[in-house]
């Protein structure tokens, strides 16, 4: 990811939450699955674990 990306998954996060379809279409070339990994492996497994339990939506 560049560092412009970067900053445009967070913005939008922000905006959006975990819609990682509508951020992957503002982002050329990027698929929400692309998205959603490089999210994670930002954010830990925490982030991830709270997702699988309902408290990130």
């Amino acid at each position: 990811m560049t560092e412009q990306e970067e900053d445009l998954i967070y913005r939008m996060y922000r905006l959006v939450g975990d819609r990682w379809d509508l951020i992957a279409g503002r982002i050329p070339g990027r698929k929400p699955e692309e998205i959603e990994r490089f999210w994670i492996m930002r954010h830990g497994e925490g982030f991830a674990a709270a997702r699988r339990h309902g408290k990130y939506r």
